[in-house]
Protein backbone atom coordinates (compact mmCIF):
# COMPACT_ATOMS: atom_id res chain seq x y z
CA UNK A 1 0.00 0.00 0.00
CA UNK A 2 1.73 3.18 -1.18
CA UNK A 3 1.68 6.19 1.41
CA UNK A 4 -0.34 9.69 -0.29
CA UNK A 5 1.11 12.82 1.80
CA UNK A 6 -2.83 13.75 1.44
CA UNK A 7 -3.97 11.64 4.22
CA UNK A 8 -1.98 11.45 7.54
CA UNK A 9 -0.16 8.09 8.10
CA UNK A 10 -2.08 7.88 11.67
CA UNK A 11 -4.92 6.87 9.16
CA UNK A 12 -3.17 4.41 7.11
CA UNK A 13 -2.06 2.93 10.01
CA UNK A 14 -5.45 2.71 11.43
CA UNK A 15 -7.23 1.63 8.47
CA UNK A 16 -4.63 -1.74 7.91
CA UNK A 17 -5.52 -2.44 11.43
CA UNK A 18 -9.38 -2.66 10.53
CA UNK A 19 -8.86 -4.61 7.28
CA UNK A 20 -7.05 -7.72 9.14
CA UNK A 21 -9.21 -7.61 12.19
CA UNK A 22 -12.84 -7.90 9.73
CA UNK A 23 -12.00 -11.48 8.68
CA UNK A 24 -11.88 -12.45 12.71
CA UNK A 25 -15.31 -10.35 13.33
CA UNK A 26 -17.58 -12.09 10.61
CA UNK A 27 -15.74 -15.19 11.34
CA UNK A 28 -17.03 -15.62 15.29
CA UNK A 29 -20.74 -14.64 13.84
CA UNK A 30 -19.98 -17.54 11.09
CA UNK A 31 -20.34 -15.01 8.20
CA UNK A 32 -18.26 -14.97 5.01
CA UNK A 33 -15.50 -12.18 4.89
CA UNK A 34 -15.66 -11.53 1.62
CA UNK A 35 -15.19 -7.90 0.28
CA UNK A 36 -13.89 -6.67 -2.97
CA UNK A 37 -12.21 -3.92 -2.30
CA UNK A 38 -11.18 -0.95 0.73
CA UNK A 39 -10.93 2.17 0.05
CA UNK A 40 -9.52 5.03 2.11
CA UNK A 41 -10.35 8.59 1.27
CA UNK A 42 -10.81 11.62 2.37
CA UNK A 43 -14.31 13.46 1.66
CA UNK A 44 -16.04 16.54 3.67
CA UNK A 45 -12.63 16.96 6.10
CA UNK A 46 -13.40 13.63 6.95
CA UNK A 47 -10.84 10.42 7.08
CA UNK A 48 -13.31 7.76 5.76
CA UNK A 49 -12.57 3.80 5.40
CA UNK A 50 -15.28 1.93 3.23
CA UNK A 51 -15.20 -2.05 2.88
CA UNK A 52 -17.53 -2.99 -0.28
CA UNK A 53 -18.91 -6.76 0.57
CA UNK A 54 -18.50 -9.37 -2.41
CA UNK A 55 -22.31 -9.91 -2.44
CA UNK A 56 -21.93 -12.17 -5.74
CA UNK A 57 -19.80 -14.57 -4.08
CA UNK A 58 -21.98 -14.28 -0.90
CA UNK A 59 -24.94 -14.69 -1.81
CA UNK A 60 -27.64 -13.90 0.61
CA UNK A 61 -26.56 -11.33 2.37
CA UNK A 62 -29.26 -10.40 4.40
CA UNK A 63 -28.03 -11.38 7.52
CA UNK A 64 -24.68 -8.29 6.50
CA UNK A 65 -26.91 -5.49 6.98
CA UNK A 66 -28.74 -6.05 10.42
CA UNK A 67 -28.73 -3.33 12.87
CA UNK A 68 -27.86 -5.04 15.21
CA UNK A 69 -24.59 -6.22 13.50
CA UNK A 70 -23.95 -2.70 12.42
CA UNK A 71 -23.34 -2.09 16.70
CA UNK A 72 -21.54 -4.78 16.81
CA UNK A 73 -19.11 -3.86 14.49
CA UNK A 74 -18.96 -0.49 15.73
CA UNK A 75 -18.19 -1.56 19.41
CA UNK A 76 -15.06 -4.24 17.84
CA UNK A 77 -13.96 -1.14 16.24
CA UNK A 78 -13.44 0.89 19.73
CA UNK A 79 -16.60 2.50 19.16
CA UNK A 80 -15.45 4.16 15.83
CA UNK A 81 -18.77 5.39 13.96
CA UNK A 82 -19.96 2.79 11.26
CA UNK A 83 -22.85 2.92 8.59
CA UNK A 84 -24.52 0.86 6.04
CA UNK A 85 -24.26 1.84 2.71
CA UNK A 86 -26.95 -0.28 0.16
CA UNK A 87 -27.44 2.15 -2.48
CA UNK A 88 -25.09 0.91 -5.61
CA UNK A 89 -23.85 -2.74 -3.26
CA UNK A 90 -23.27 -3.23 -0.13
CA UNK A 91 -20.48 -1.08 1.95
CA UNK A 92 -19.58 -0.50 5.69
CA UNK A 93 -18.71 3.04 5.83
CA UNK A 94 -16.19 3.53 8.63
CA UNK A 95 -15.59 6.82 10.35
CA UNK A 96 -11.78 7.37 10.91
CA UNK A 97 -11.30 10.94 11.90
CA UNK A 98 -13.39 13.05 13.99
CA UNK A 99 -17.32 13.95 12.58
CA UNK A 100 -17.27 17.41 11.53
CA UNK A 101 -19.23 19.84 13.54
CA UNK A 102 -22.03 22.06 11.88
CA UNK A 103 -23.23 25.65 13.41
CA UNK A 104 -26.34 25.07 15.23
CA UNK A 105 -27.96 28.14 13.57
CA UNK A 106 -27.50 29.19 10.12
CA UNK A 107 -29.38 32.34 8.26
CA UNK A 108 -30.11 32.01 4.70
CA UNK A 109 -27.75 34.23 2.76
CA UNK A 110 -28.79 37.46 0.95
CA UNK A 111 -26.16 36.71 -1.98
CA UNK A 112 -27.69 33.44 -3.03
CA UNK A 113 -26.73 33.46 -6.95
CA UNK A 114 -29.81 34.31 -9.41
CA UNK A 115 -31.86 31.51 -10.65
CA UNK A 116 -30.00 28.88 -8.18
CA UNK A 117 -32.29 27.25 -4.45
CA UNK A 118 -30.06 27.04 -1.67
CA UNK A 119 -30.98 24.17 0.86
CA UNK A 120 -28.42 24.87 3.91
CA UNK A 121 -24.72 23.60 5.07
CA UNK A 122 -22.69 20.83 4.64
CA UNK A 123 -20.00 19.65 7.14
CA UNK A 124 -17.53 21.21 5.28
CA UNK A 125 -18.82 24.54 5.52
CA UNK A 126 -20.46 24.64 1.43
CA UNK A 127 -23.53 25.61 0.66
CA UNK A 128 -25.84 23.03 -1.08
CA UNK A 129 -26.84 25.43 -4.20
CA UNK A 130 -28.47 24.18 -7.36
CA UNK A 131 -30.30 25.51 -10.17
CA UNK A 132 -34.24 25.82 -10.05
CA UNK A 133 -34.70 23.66 -12.54
CA UNK A 134 -32.56 20.56 -11.02
CA UNK A 135 -34.80 20.74 -7.68
CA UNK A 136 -37.47 18.31 -9.62
CA UNK A 137 -39.94 17.00 -6.82
CA UNK A 138 -39.01 17.56 -3.09
CA UNK A 139 -40.07 15.86 -0.42
CA UNK A 140 -39.83 17.43 3.32
CA UNK A 141 -40.49 15.06 6.23
CA UNK A 142 -39.78 15.82 10.37
CA UNK A 143 -41.85 15.76 13.39
CA UNK A 144 -42.96 19.27 14.47
CA UNK A 145 -40.49 21.69 15.76
CA UNK A 146 -37.16 19.73 13.94
CA UNK A 147 -36.87 22.76 11.15
CA UNK A 148 -39.40 21.40 8.70
CA UNK A 149 -41.23 24.41 8.33
CA UNK A 150 -38.32 26.51 8.24
CA UNK A 151 -37.23 25.13 5.44
CA UNK A 152 -40.57 25.23 3.74
CA UNK A 153 -40.07 29.24 4.24
CA UNK A 154 -36.43 29.48 3.46
CA UNK A 155 -37.62 27.76 -0.40
CA UNK A 156 -40.83 29.85 -0.43
CA UNK A 157 -38.51 32.97 0.09
CA UNK A 158 -36.11 32.04 -2.29
CA UNK A 159 -38.64 31.60 -5.13
CA UNK A 160 -40.27 34.99 -4.15
CA UNK A 161 -36.55 36.57 -4.75
CA UNK A 162 -36.42 35.07 -8.16
CA UNK A 163 -39.71 36.03 -8.83
CA UNK A 164 -41.15 32.39 -8.87
CA UNK A 165 -44.88 31.99 -8.31
CA UNK A 166 -46.04 30.08 -5.63
CA UNK A 167 -48.59 27.66 -5.00
CA UNK A 168 -49.66 27.27 -0.73
CA UNK A 169 -51.50 24.81 0.73
CA UNK A 170 -51.51 25.42 4.40
CA UNK A 171 -53.86 23.63 6.37
CA UNK A 172 -52.89 24.72 9.80
CA UNK A 173 -51.97 28.37 8.34
CA UNK A 174 -49.21 28.51 10.59
CA UNK A 175 -46.32 28.03 8.00
CA UNK A 176 -47.73 30.55 5.31
CA UNK A 177 -50.18 32.81 6.89
CA UNK A 178 -47.94 35.60 6.46
CA UNK A 179 -47.94 35.41 2.57
CA UNK A 180 -51.66 35.71 1.85
CA UNK A 181 -52.20 38.00 -0.61
CA UNK A 182 -48.65 38.34 -1.89
CA UNK A 183 -48.47 39.61 -5.60
CA UNK A 184 -46.63 36.08 -6.38
CA UNK A 185 -49.21 33.87 -4.80
CA UNK A 186 -50.77 31.23 -8.14
CA UNK A 187 -53.80 31.23 -6.12
CA UNK A 188 -55.60 31.97 -2.38
CA UNK A 189 -53.32 29.79 -0.01
CA UNK A 190 -55.21 26.68 0.68
CA UNK A 191 -56.59 26.06 4.20
CA UNK A 192 -58.78 23.19 3.64
CA UNK A 193 -58.05 19.33 2.27
CA UNK A 194 -61.02 20.11 -0.66
CA UNK A 195 -59.17 23.89 -1.69
CA UNK A 196 -55.55 21.45 -2.13
CA UNK A 197 -57.55 19.71 -4.50
CA UNK A 198 -58.43 22.45 -6.03
CA UNK A 199 -54.84 24.08 -6.51
CA UNK A 200 -53.68 20.98 -7.81
CA UNK A 201 -56.27 20.66 -9.88
CA UNK A 202 -55.82 24.29 -11.07
CA UNK A 203 -51.92 23.71 -11.82
CA UNK A 204 -52.74 20.90 -14.04
CA UNK A 205 -54.86 23.68 -15.92
CA UNK A 206 -52.33 25.65 -16.16
CA UNK A 207 -50.11 22.48 -17.61
CA UNK A 208 -52.73 22.59 -20.31
CA UNK A 209 -52.14 26.10 -20.89
CA UNK A 210 -48.60 25.52 -21.23
CA UNK A 211 -48.76 23.02 -23.12
CA UNK A 212 -50.77 24.77 -25.91
CA UNK A 213 -48.14 27.72 -26.16
CA UNK A 214 -45.66 24.95 -26.14
CA UNK A 215 -47.56 23.85 -29.51
CA UNK A 216 -47.62 27.23 -30.49
CA UNK A 217 -44.28 27.89 -30.56
CA UNK A 218 -41.21 27.06 -33.28
CA UNK A 219 -38.64 24.77 -33.14
CA UNK A 220 -41.61 22.94 -31.01
CA UNK A 221 -39.86 23.55 -26.64
CA UNK A 222 -39.89 20.25 -24.94
CA UNK A 223 -39.24 22.06 -21.26
CA UNK A 224 -39.59 25.76 -20.07
CA UNK A 225 -36.05 27.00 -20.43
CA UNK A 226 -35.87 25.93 -24.19
CA UNK A 227 -39.98 27.74 -24.13
CA UNK A 228 -38.52 31.46 -22.76
CA UNK A 229 -35.50 31.59 -24.49
CA UNK A 230 -37.63 31.06 -27.91
CA UNK A 231 -39.66 33.65 -26.24
CA UNK A 232 -37.54 36.21 -25.69
CA UNK A 233 -35.97 36.02 -29.05
CA UNK A 234 -39.95 36.66 -30.48
CA UNK A 235 -40.13 39.35 -28.18
CA UNK A 236 -42.87 37.40 -25.87
CA UNK A 237 -43.49 37.31 -22.44
CA UNK A 238 -41.31 34.50 -20.73
CA UNK A 239 -43.24 31.96 -18.31
CA UNK A 240 -42.57 31.83 -14.81
CA UNK A 241 -42.27 28.53 -12.35
CA UNK A 242 -44.12 27.49 -10.21
CA UNK A 243 -43.60 25.48 -7.04
CA UNK A 244 -46.57 24.11 -5.15
CA UNK A 245 -46.11 23.48 -1.60
CA UNK A 246 -48.28 21.49 0.36
CA UNK A 247 -47.12 21.41 4.48
CA UNK A 248 -48.79 18.44 6.57
CA UNK A 249 -49.55 16.91 3.28
CA UNK A 250 -49.38 13.56 5.12
CA UNK A 251 -53.02 14.71 6.40
CA UNK A 252 -54.31 16.16 4.03
CA UNK A 253 -53.64 12.93 1.62
CA UNK A 254 -54.94 11.36 4.40
CA UNK A 255 -58.25 12.99 4.61
CA UNK A 256 -58.47 12.92 0.80
CA UNK A 257 -58.45 9.37 0.64
CA UNK A 258 -55.36 8.02 0.55
CA UNK A 259 -52.92 6.47 -2.05
CA UNK A 260 -56.04 6.20 -3.99
CA UNK A 261 -57.79 9.19 -3.59
CA UNK A 262 -58.24 11.85 -6.03
CA UNK A 263 -55.74 13.97 -4.29
CA UNK A 264 -52.76 11.55 -4.75
CA UNK A 265 -53.83 10.64 -8.35
CA UNK A 266 -53.77 14.24 -9.54
CA UNK A 267 -50.41 14.81 -7.16
CA UNK A 268 -48.97 12.39 -8.85
CA UNK A 269 -50.28 13.60 -12.70
CA UNK A 270 -48.65 16.61 -11.83
CA UNK A 271 -45.66 14.71 -11.04
CA UNK A 272 -44.99 13.03 -14.31
CA UNK A 273 -46.40 16.29 -16.36
CA UNK A 274 -45.18 19.34 -14.25
CA UNK A 275 -41.80 19.82 -14.57
CA UNK A 276 -41.41 20.17 -18.31
CA UNK A 277 -43.79 23.43 -17.90
CA UNK A 278 -41.59 24.62 -14.75
CA UNK A 279 -44.26 23.56 -12.30
CA UNK A 280 -42.69 21.79 -9.33
CA UNK A 281 -44.27 20.33 -6.43
CA UNK A 282 -42.73 20.34 -2.63
CA UNK A 283 -44.34 17.81 0.04
CA UNK A 284 -44.06 19.17 3.78
CA UNK A 285 -45.02 16.05 5.55
CA UNK A 286 -44.63 13.54 9.09
CA UNK A 287 -44.98 10.26 7.72
CA UNK A 288 -44.52 9.19 3.03
CA UNK A 289 -45.74 5.45 3.16
CA UNK A 290 -46.72 3.60 -0.32
CA UNK A 291 -50.42 3.60 0.97
CA UNK A 292 -51.06 7.32 2.18
CA UNK A 293 -49.36 8.93 -0.95
CA UNK A 294 -49.49 6.14 -3.48
CA UNK A 295 -47.96 7.00 -6.93
CA UNK A 296 -46.78 10.51 -6.28
CA UNK A 297 -43.52 8.46 -4.35
CA UNK A 298 -42.22 7.48 -7.09
CA UNK A 299 -42.13 11.35 -8.69
CA UNK A 300 -40.21 12.46 -5.77
CA UNK A 301 -36.51 13.39 -6.96
CA UNK A 302 -34.87 14.21 -3.96
CA UNK A 303 -35.86 13.52 -0.47
CA UNK A 304 -35.04 15.87 3.05
CA UNK A 305 -35.69 14.15 6.56
CA UNK A 306 -35.47 16.31 9.54
CA UNK A 307 -35.87 14.49 13.23
CA UNK A 308 -38.54 11.62 12.99
CA UNK A 309 -39.88 9.37 15.54
CA UNK A 310 -38.26 5.95 15.78
CA UNK A 311 -41.18 4.47 14.66
CA UNK A 312 -40.55 6.36 11.29
CA UNK A 313 -37.45 4.52 11.14
CA UNK A 314 -38.34 2.25 8.51
CA UNK A 315 -39.33 5.54 6.40
CA UNK A 316 -36.76 7.17 6.58
CA UNK A 317 -34.56 4.20 5.29
CA UNK A 318 -37.09 3.94 2.70
CA UNK A 319 -36.60 7.64 1.42
CA UNK A 320 -32.66 7.35 1.92
CA UNK A 321 -32.44 8.97 4.97
CA UNK A 322 -31.28 6.34 7.14
CA UNK A 323 -31.14 7.55 10.74
CA UNK A 324 -32.91 10.58 10.91
CA UNK A 325 -35.04 9.12 13.44
CA UNK A 326 -31.88 9.35 15.62
CA UNK A 327 -31.19 13.55 15.05
CA UNK A 328 -31.42 14.88 18.60
CA UNK A 329 -34.41 16.68 19.56
CA UNK A 330 -32.42 19.25 20.62
CA UNK A 331 -30.63 20.04 17.00
CA UNK A 332 -33.92 21.94 14.96
CA UNK A 333 -32.87 22.33 10.92
CA UNK A 334 -30.29 19.32 10.97
CA UNK A 335 -31.56 16.95 8.69
CA UNK A 336 -30.16 14.18 6.07
CA UNK A 337 -30.80 14.39 2.43
CA UNK A 338 -30.48 11.45 0.59
CA UNK A 339 -28.31 13.09 -2.01
CA UNK A 340 -26.02 14.90 0.14
CA UNK A 341 -25.84 13.41 3.56
CA UNK A 342 -26.08 15.39 7.00
CA UNK A 343 -27.15 19.43 6.31
CA UNK A 344 -28.07 22.41 8.40
CA UNK A 345 -30.77 24.28 6.95
CA UNK A 346 -31.56 27.93 6.99
CA UNK A 347 -33.20 29.34 10.16
CA UNK A 348 -36.09 31.56 8.74
CA UNK A 349 -37.99 33.56 10.83
CA UNK A 350 -41.92 34.44 9.58
CA UNK A 351 -41.36 38.12 9.67
CA UNK A 352 -38.94 37.91 6.66
CA UNK A 353 -41.70 36.68 4.90
CA UNK A 354 -43.95 39.41 5.73
CA UNK A 355 -44.44 42.22 2.81
CA UNK A 356 -43.82 41.99 -0.82
CA UNK A 357 -41.83 44.81 -2.82
CA UNK A 358 -39.09 43.92 -0.21
CA UNK A 359 -38.76 40.99 -0.38
CA UNK A 360 -39.05 40.74 -4.10
CA UNK A 361 -36.20 43.29 -4.51
CA UNK A 362 -33.54 40.92 -2.89
CA UNK A 363 -33.85 39.40 -6.37
CA UNK A 364 -30.97 41.94 -7.33
CA UNK A 365 -27.53 41.55 -6.44
CA UNK A 366 -25.05 44.27 -6.06
CA UNK A 367 -24.01 44.28 -9.56
CA UNK A 368 -27.27 43.88 -11.04
CA UNK A 369 -28.31 47.08 -9.23
CA UNK A 370 -24.89 48.93 -9.80
CA UNK A 371 -25.20 48.28 -13.76
CA UNK A 372 -29.01 49.27 -13.81
CA UNK A 373 -29.08 52.30 -12.07
CA UNK A 374 -25.79 53.07 -14.33
CA UNK A 375 -27.69 52.13 -17.57
CA UNK A 376 -30.34 54.63 -16.15
CA UNK A 377 -28.16 57.51 -15.76
CA UNK A 378 -25.67 57.06 -18.41
CA UNK A 379 -27.62 55.34 -21.45
CA UNK A 380 -31.57 56.10 -21.25
CA UNK A 381 -32.00 52.30 -19.60
CA UNK A 382 -30.11 50.78 -23.02
CA UNK A 383 -27.89 48.00 -21.47
CA UNK A 384 -25.98 46.08 -24.15
CA UNK A 385 -23.17 43.47 -23.75
CA UNK A 386 -20.21 45.94 -24.36
CA UNK A 387 -21.85 48.14 -20.98
CA UNK A 388 -21.86 45.05 -19.22
CA UNK A 389 -18.56 44.01 -19.82
CA UNK A 390 -16.95 47.77 -19.70
CA UNK A 391 -19.01 48.68 -16.23
CA UNK A 392 -19.09 45.64 -14.53
CA UNK A 393 -15.13 44.14 -15.14
CA UNK A 394 -17.21 40.66 -16.63
CA UNK A 395 -15.95 38.63 -19.40
CA UNK A 396 -18.17 38.29 -23.01
CA UNK A 397 -19.32 35.05 -21.99
CA UNK A 398 -20.40 36.14 -18.58
CA UNK A 399 -21.98 39.93 -19.92
CA UNK A 400 -24.12 37.37 -22.77
CA UNK A 401 -25.22 34.58 -19.46
CA UNK A 402 -26.05 38.01 -17.95
CA UNK A 403 -28.15 39.55 -20.60
CA UNK A 404 -29.66 36.41 -21.50
CA UNK A 405 -30.87 35.67 -17.68
CA UNK A 406 -32.09 38.91 -17.12
CA UNK A 407 -34.40 39.22 -20.37
CA UNK A 408 -35.96 35.60 -19.04
CA UNK A 409 -36.94 37.31 -15.99
CA UNK A 410 -38.32 40.21 -17.60
CA UNK A 411 -36.20 42.68 -16.61
CA UNK A 412 -34.86 43.48 -19.99
CA UNK A 413 -36.32 43.59 -23.32
CA UNK A 414 -35.46 44.42 -27.05
CA UNK A 415 -36.97 47.98 -27.26
CA UNK A 416 -38.14 49.00 -31.09
CA UNK A 417 -37.38 52.63 -30.66
CA UNK A 418 -33.91 52.29 -29.48
CA UNK A 419 -32.36 50.29 -32.23
CA UNK A 420 -34.10 46.84 -30.89
CA UNK A 421 -31.27 47.32 -28.41
CA UNK A 422 -31.92 46.17 -24.81
CA UNK A 423 -33.05 47.85 -22.43
CA UNK A 424 -34.09 47.95 -18.54
CA UNK A 425 -38.47 46.80 -18.17
CA UNK A 426 -40.35 48.56 -15.71
CA UNK A 427 -40.18 45.69 -13.90
CA UNK A 428 -36.21 46.72 -13.50
CA UNK A 429 -37.07 49.97 -12.82
CA UNK A 430 -39.40 48.72 -9.94
CA UNK A 431 -36.73 46.68 -7.91
CA UNK A 432 -34.41 49.52 -8.04
CA UNK A 433 -37.44 52.37 -6.65
CA UNK A 434 -38.64 49.81 -4.21
CA UNK A 435 -34.83 48.92 -2.47
CA UNK A 436 -35.23 47.37 1.37
CA UNK A 437 -33.72 49.63 3.45
CA UNK A 438 -34.50 47.14 6.51
CA UNK A 439 -31.35 45.41 7.52
CA UNK A 440 -30.72 41.88 8.32
CA UNK A 441 -28.47 40.52 10.99
CA UNK A 442 -25.31 39.35 9.99
CA UNK A 443 -24.60 35.61 10.13
CA UNK A 444 -21.31 34.47 11.94
CA UNK A 445 -21.58 31.40 10.30
CA UNK A 446 -21.85 32.47 7.34
CA UNK A 447 -19.34 30.98 4.58
CA UNK A 448 -17.97 32.69 1.55
CA UNK A 449 -20.17 33.15 -1.53
CA UNK A 450 -20.09 29.77 -3.43
CA UNK A 451 -22.05 27.93 -6.77
CA UNK A 452 -20.62 24.58 -6.24
CA UNK A 453 -23.06 22.35 -5.40
CA UNK A 454 -21.00 19.48 -4.20
CA UNK A 455 -17.29 18.84 -3.00
CA UNK A 456 -14.58 16.61 -4.49
CA UNK A 457 -12.87 13.98 -2.95
CA UNK A 458 -9.58 14.89 -2.13
CA UNK A 459 -7.63 11.97 -2.32
CA UNK A 460 -8.45 8.22 -2.57
CA UNK A 461 -6.44 5.16 -2.12
CA UNK A 462 -7.08 1.78 -2.79
CA UNK A 463 -6.08 -1.03 -0.83
CA UNK A 464 -5.11 -3.35 -3.80
CA UNK A 465 -5.53 -6.85 -1.78
CA UNK A 466 -9.53 -8.07 -1.30
CA UNK A 467 -10.50 -9.86 2.19
CA UNK A 468 -10.93 -13.15 1.87
CA UNK A 469 -11.83 -15.88 5.17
Amino acid sequence: MMEQPQINRRYFLEAEQIASRLPAFFERRNLKSLFTNLFLFQDLGMTILIAVLDTVRIGDHSQYIQDDLIHQLKTDLGGRPVYLSNSTGIRYVILLSALPKLPRSIELPRDIPNGMVSLGMRFDGQLINMPWSKLGHLLIVGMTGSGKSSLLRSIALQAIRNGIQLALADIDQTTFAMLEGHPLLFGSIATSPQEALDLIRKALGECDHRAAMYKSMPDYPENIDEYNTLAVKAGKEPLTRIIVMLDESSSVLKAMGGGSGELAGKLAELGWRGRKFGIHFIFGAQEFTKDLVGAVREQVNMAIAFRVKPTSAQMAKAIGCTNAHRIPANRPGFAIIDRFGPMQSYFVPKTLLIGSGSIIHEALTELERNLFLRAIESSQGRLSQSRIIEWGQTSQIQARKLQESWALRGWLSKDGRKDNSFSLTAKARDLLTNRQTQQTPTNRHEPPPTDRQTVQTDRQTTFNRPLTA
